[in-house]
């Protein structure tokens, strides 16, 4: 039978902020493979609940305690918002960033927006503290078999730095700058979102052409992100990503590109179409809406036009 490989543990602890269940799945292979891990989550619940009971993994009293007993932190916090706020924490309770010794690394697995972590990586930097962004399609079990391709954004150096904490997850590929892994997130999400208008453009055109949305998801179905889409938009099935996403969040997404774009001096034409696109359906549809909101928009746009 295959051996697990075996990794060498870092002197000091790694930090796992975020006790969701990616963070859960972190600290469950990293602490099978040898590491010692001390946790965190900014919700009260989590940390009461938390399941690991091993004598190498202990909670953190609060973020500065964290910060003090590592060098690695290990992020899965959902964005750089989230992120920015843990790190500096504000006037009645001190960050990560305060205790953190010059040289460590922080690594963020969520999502920007792409200024947003280009900012925290310079005030993480001007306190010595490195930032290192992580882009993954991989999912929970992924990160629970070794089995995630992880791509970095960052210096060479601090991708260096953190592999020994990052290789029992996976294969570890460094893309760019920091910044760089959130930008071809914020990419994909534009693909997705780029997939998503035709698809709902084509299902329009077709059912206005008198063909049914059962024979039209059948022909436009292939793989997407989480499995058919054709036929979650026509409403013959229930989405397959638990919960289903927001159109909200699929525009962050674009935008997020539209910026990735501008810093590096192209402005996408598609990409801003889409933005605006979807920020009209927004409106019409508002906040709660998931992605197969677009489809009753564009549908209530040509009975309009008619």
């Amino acid at each position: 039978m295959p051996t697990e490989p075996e990794f060498s543990p870092l002197p000091r602890p790694v930090g796992i902020l975020g006790l969701d269940a990616l963070g859960l799945a972190v600290c469950g292979r990293l602490t099978a493979s040898g590491f010692s891990i001390v946790a965190y989550d900014m919700d009260a619940a989590r940390r009461q609940n938390f399941p690991c009971k091993q004598a190498t993994v202990t909670l953190a009293p609060s973020l500065f305690d964290l910060g003090d007993a590592v060098d690695v932190v290990i992020s899965t916090l959902p964005n750089a918002h989230e992120l920015r706020a843990a790190m500096l924490g504000d006037e009645d309770r001190p960050g990560v960033a305060a205790a953190l010794r010059p040289g460590s690394v922080v690594v963020q697995f969520g999502e920007g927006p792409y200024d947003g972590i280009l900012k925290l990586a310079g005030t993480l930097g001007s306190r010595a503290i490195g930032l290192v962004d992580i882009f993954t399609c991989n999912g929970i079990s992924a990160a629970s078999e070794g089995r995630m391709e992880l791509l970095a954004g960052g210096f060479a150096e601090l991708v260096d730095r953190v592999r020994p904490a990052l290789a029992p997850l996976g294969t570890l590929e460094r893309v760019g700058a920091a910044g760089t892994a959130t930008g071809l997130a914020a990419l994909r999400g534009y693909v997705r979102a780029a997939r998503l208008i035709a698809l709902s453009e084509a299902m329009l055109i077709g059912s206005h052409a008198g063909i049914s949305r059962d024979v039209l998801s059948r022909v436009f179905d292939g793989t997407i992100a989480s499995g058919p889409q054709s036929r979650r938009l026509a409403g013959l099935m229930q989405s397959q990503m638990r919960p289903a996403p927001l159109l909200r969040q699929t525009l962050s997404a674009v935008e997020d590109a539209l910026e990735f774009g501008e810093r590096i001096g192209l402005s996408g034409d598609g990409v801003a179409f889409a933005r605006d696109l979807l920020g009209d359906a927004l409106e019409t549809t508002g906040d709660a809406a998931d992605e197969s909101a677009l489809l009753c928009h564009l549908s209530e746009v040509a009975a309009d036009a008619n």
